[in-house]
């Protein structure tokens, strides 16, 4: 990537204020690893939108569509107690799933001070986001509705799998499948969403599937997915699972901090994990 601090861009300047520029170089900070204006996405009006006015609240966004917001919910509340604010809540309703950056900017700036309930995927997010650190994992779930079927290994290799695309356990499966010989592949559908994947499961279409635990158990906890749906241990493959946790502005490095370390206490002292288990959610509490 072309460098875009202000030293970078003063080395475009006409040769005659060369030495004006060399002169003010040494006073000037270094902002090379924060997000430039052209590096972040637009919303519309932005410039309207400044800082909080009232430092004694913890504005948090949580999705209303990720199977998890409730989690969500509750983790931005013990958050905002534990450092002493006014927990002001605001549940994000979208009519689809299809992420948009511009929108998720946008409602930071209207909305939140940290937006809860992200995967914590490495190298996964632009620089003008910073993440906390993890509040809990997740795992990744092979189902079927076979009662044979003790684990991945018991399924025939001729027998089809649906699963969620683009997820690490995904890469697992197809990793595992380039690996052994073409004849000992089993067929692998993949879906647009870990929803789609239950839906070929119940349908008949395949035999497996690999979904995110939260969205199975969100499914269970609705009661729209068969009574007789269960999960297998994964083996030959690795349990599969990645961490969650929040993005906040690149610019929030206090709030980050205090978020931290307020994280890492709760898991401590069992907080976290007391909320999970009142909801007898499918994660566990990250040291």
């Amino acid at each position: 990537m072309a460098d875009r601090s202000t030293i970078g861009r003063r080395a475009l300047l006409p040769l005659m204020l060369a030495g004006f520029c060399a002169a003010l170089a040494p006073l000037q900070p270094l902002r090379a690893q924060e997000p430039e204006f052209f590096d972040v996405p637009y919303a519309k009006e932005q410039w309207n939108y400044g800082r909080r006015l009232d430092e004694s609240q913890l504005r948090f966004c949580v999705d209303g569509q990720d199977p998890d917001w409730e989690i969500s919910a509750e983790i931005g509340q013990a958050l905002a107690l534990a450092l002493l604010l006014e927990p002001v809540p605001h549940v994000v309703r979208r009519e689809t799933v299809i992420e948009d950056i511009t929108v998720i900017y946008e409602t930071m700036l209207q909305h939140c001070d940290v937006f809860l309930g992200f995967k914590l995927i490495p190298e996964g997010y632009q620089d003008w986001l910073t993440l906390t650190r993890p509040y809990y994992a997740a795992r990744y779930d092979f189902v079927t509705l076979d009662p044979a079927l003790g684990s991945l290994g018991d399924l025939a290799r001729d027998r089809p799998i649906g699963a969620k695309m683009g997820t690490m356990a995904f890469l697992s499966l197809v990793f595992y499948r380039s690996a052994v010989p073409a004849g000992e592949r089993w067929p692998l559908f993949p879906m647009g969403s870990n929803e789609q994947a239950l839906d070929a499961l119940a349908g008949g279409r395949v035999d497996v599937a690999l979904v995110w635990a939260p969205t199975l158990w969100a499914g269970q906890r609705a009661g729209s997915l068969p009574a007789t749906l269960r999960r297998i241990d994964p083996a030959p493959l690795a349990p599969a699972s990645i961490p969650v946790g929040a993005v906040l502005l690149s610019d929030e490095t206090f709030l980050r901090t205090a978020l931290d370390e307020a994280i890492a206490a709760l898991g401590a002292d069992g907080t976290i994990a007391g909320i999970l288990a009142r909801f007898d959610f499918p994660a566990e509490v990250m040291p």
